[in-house]
């Protein structure tokens, strides 16, 4: 029809067609602008009722509407004119991308519940929201369209009765059953968009439209997150609620649901825009970490971590603590601390509490923090793209190492902190941003810069990304200094040793990089080029560079097992080792024998010990290894908090109690009071746990005046009951616990208090109680001698 007329509207071209009619780009000479015109066919004697519908719908001014402009009739069929908008249907994205990146869906949907949430304010219900109806301007506003024929569709349903004109797979089920539908199976059809958008599939599928119909109307929809498994839980209940089969239970309003929207995106602003300003992105890459279940576990650990260290009132006992809380962790950090790297400091290291006071407290943040981020990074959505960053970013940070050529250990473990933390941002993208990853990806291979495409596409570059995210962690200035990107071509001499951090960071990556991007063929010329590039900051040859790729392939090899990376074929290792070989003359070659037995985050330090297994396999062999350490720390001059500590952390890890605490007597408050304890909510339940000295016929009372070991298996049992005092069952209730006293000349200093969440779990063997026994003697004696 191109150069033809309806009316006065000139045809310029068609947009395209569907079902219910053809759409039309044409020109309005009347008024001197585009329009799109849809007309309509199959509505035979209805056209009355349609014109009065778009004479409301026309009413409707909204930025997320497309306008209706015009009504009318050309060769006996009904036509509507629109506002012409430049841009795409949300159908036509969704056939090109198949799956939207999780923020652009939320502000897709927020924008047409705007749209929604006007309309239904003015009594217009839409009645067939789906991809086709929803346009996406060129300035990324979602628009909702076609509100007049689905009003009209409404009453034609109420006419017609067993009719249903619509879409079946966004047909709300209340619709389907032939009830009236209204604003609520408008929020259905939304939640039904919004899950194709993020999932790539329909919520509702069939062979045939009975079979869609009945499945729409009779069959719970699938959690998204079975489609697709990168879905968080807040998302995901969001759209559960939208697709609920009962209107009752859905968002009671459109409104409503864009505000749950907005509250996941972390913003208070009117959505219907994707121009996000650096800030944005990082607040909302921040609000979203912490609304997923599993990363808290990395970001709050972290950051309570550097906080610990960071504070001059922080104590072992606070960092002990929070590394407590996952075991797993305890045992690998342990496991590195008794390794040769730290053979030096003799014996081995049993409690998480000794290894701060011997290795000192950014020792042990260094290494948590590496050991946090891998076993994060691990079995994750996106798997093997994660492993391959993780695994490019522990093998830069032993190569960093390795360049280092020894030194001092808090140096080598900077090294490897920043190293590891490096490509923080590009980890957190693929994690949490997969989609838009493979964007960015897809820009560097068609020739931009990394920088340049992570800006075009998230607003702001990885650097930025995983610097705001190592702030947020509360990470010292020193690491985060150490984690920055150098983009100069030609690094310049360094001024202190913070630039020579980041200079041996910048130069590890790099290495890395070349090793496995540069053919066999380039690779002296690669070496020499990079060499070159460092020569004014690190002075390092390029046979310095081979030694180092070789050792930390070694190296890497060694601490695997350790860290749960499996390398034996990895694509990555195999690469490098491959581009290795024969690098250096055979004179030259590296013997396995030369390389130091590190774990790639301390210097090189011949084993005194062995390789021990810092990972005890049953109770009592935790337990004897803490009284071996407490009996170290007493034939020295001990802290006596710090010998407490480590008593109350091999209860706590041995037994694996809920909580363990220690109360001291305070003669000035004449009260047992709660000292330090570890375990779940032990903050607010140290401040609580304290009891006066006077005497009161109760199990705590009976246990420090008579030194009684006392174990309760159930506060409640009819025998037991009233002997536990009313400040207990307020402040604690845990049904099963422990005391053991700390007696001094027939005077309890001190009580010893262990619980369990379960009654009746307190199983204690004869072996396990002497041993137990032990440790509180052990801190009498740590008491006796600093009296």
């Amino acid at each position: 029809m191109s150069g033809q007329r309806i009316d006065r509207f000139e045809i310029l071209r068609e947009l395209g067609k569907g079902g219910q009619g053809v759409v039309y780009l044409a020109h309005d000479s009347q008024l001197d602008r585009q329009v799109a015109i849809k007309t309509l066919r199959n509505f035979g004697n209805k056209t009355e009722q349609l014109v009065n519908e778009a004479r409301i719908v026309s009413k409707l001014q909204h930025p997320n509407i497309i306008a209706l402009y015009d009504f009318g009739e050309h060769q006996d069929s009904p036509y509507l004119v629109y506002a012409y908008v430049e841009g795409k249907s949300l159908a036509q994205l969704l056939k090109q991308d198949k799956i939207l990146p999780f923020v652009r869906a939320a502000n897709i949907a927020c924008g047409v519940l705007e749209g929604l949430a006007y309309a239904h304010a003015h009594g217009v219900s839409h009645l067939d929201i789906k991809p086709e109806n929803v346009m996406i301007s060129s300035s990324e506003t979602p628009m909702v369209m076609d509100f007049g024929l689905a009003t009209a569709n409404k009453d034609q349903r109420q006419d017609q009765g067993s009719v249903l004109r619509g879409t079946p797979r966004y047909m709300a089920p209340e619709i389907i059953c032939g009830k009236q539908g209204d604003f609520l199976s408008d929020i259905y059809s939304v939640g039904v968009m919004f899950y194709e958008m993020v999932t790539g599939e329909v919520a509702v599928n069939g062979n045939s439209i009975f079979e869609v119909l009945h499945r729409a109307a009779n069959e719970k929809i699938a959690a998204p997150s079975t489609l697709n498994e990168r879905l968080d839980e807040k998302l995901e209940s969001i759209i559960l609620k939208a697709v609920a089969k009962n209107p009752d239970e859905r968002y009671s309003s459109a409104s409503t649901m864009k505000q749950a929207l907005q509250d996941y995106l972390g913003e208070t602003r009117e959505v219907g825009t994707t121009q996000h300003g650096t800030h944005s992105t990082l607040e909302f890459l921040l609000r979203r970490m912490r609304s997923k279940s599993d990363f808290p576990a990395l970001s709050n650990n972290i950051s309570e971590i550097n906080k610990i260290v960071s504070s001059e009132s922080g104590s072992s006992n606070m960092l002990a603590r929070i590394i407590l809380q996952d075991f797993a962790l305890t045992n690998k950090l342990l496991k590195v601390v008794n390794s040769a790297s730290y053979g030096q400091y003799g014996g081995t290291i049993n409690t998480v509490s000794k290894a701060a006071v011997i290795l000192g407290f950014d020792t042990v943040r260094n290494i948590a923090m590496s050991l946090i981020l891998i076993e994060f990074m691990q079995n994750k959505a996106h798997a093997a793209q994660l492993k391959e960053e993780v695994l490019k970013s522990i093998f830069s940070g032993i190569v960093a190492a390795k360049l280092s050529g020894g030194g001092d250990i808090s140096e080598v473990e900077e090294l490897m902190v920043c190293s590891m933390f490096h490509n923080l941002g590009k980890m957190l993208t693929i994690y949490y941003f997969f989609e838009e990853s493979q964007e960015i990806s897809r820009l560097i291979e068609q020739g931009e810069s990394e920088k340049n495409s992570s800006i075009k596409v998230l607003g702001m570059s990885y650097t930025e990304l995983g610097l705001g995210v190592a702030h947020s962690w509360h990470f010292p200035p020193r690491l985060i200094a150490g984690m920055r990107k150098l983009a100069v071509e030609k690094i310049p001499p360094t001024k202190d040793d913070l630039d020579c951090l980041t200079a041996a960071v910048n130069l590890s990556h790099e290495l890395c990089r070349v090793a496995t991007s540069s053919t066999e063929e380039d690779k002296h010329l690669s070496l020499c080029k990079l060499a070159k590039r460092y020569e004014n900051a690190i002075k390092v040859s390029e046979r310095q560079l081979s030694i180092a790729l070789e050792k930390g392939l070694n190296e890497l090899t060694r601490q695997s097992m350790v860290l749960g990376v499996s390398i034996s074929n990895n694509p990555l290792l195999v690469s490098v080792r491959k581009w290795c070989e024969n690098l250096l003359p055979i004179d030259q070659k590296i013997d396995e024998a030369e390389t130091d037995g590190s774990l790639g985050i301390g210097h090189a330090v011949k084993p005194t010990n062995g390789e021990k297994d810092a990972r005890p396999l049953n109770p009592e062999a935790i337990l004897n290894a803490g009284i071996q350490d407490v009996t170290a720390s007493l034939v020295s001059d001990y802290i006596l908090d710090d010998v407490l500590q480590m008593i109350l952390e091999t209860i706590y890890r041995g037994m694996k109690f809920n909580r363990t605490m220690i109360m001291i007597r305070d003669n000035k408050q004449n009260a047992m009071v709660a000292k330090f304890g570890f375990g779940s909510k032990i903050d607010t339940v140290v401040s609580h746990f304290h009891f006066p000295l006077l005497f009161v016929a109760d199990v705590f009372h009976l246990s420090i005046e008579k030194g009684l070991d006392i174990a309760i298996e159930d506060i409640h049992a009819p025998n037991i009951a009233d002997k536990i005092p009313t400040w207990y069952r307020s402040g604690v209730n845990a049904p099963c616990f422990l005391l053991l006293p700390v007696m001094i000349k027939d005077k309890a200093v001190g009580l010893f208090y262990a619980d369990m969440l379960t009654a009746n779990s307190l199983k204690v063997s004869h072996e396990q109680l002497s041993l137990l026994r032990t440790l509180r003697n052990q801190a009498v004696l740590a008491i006796k001698n600093k009296i």
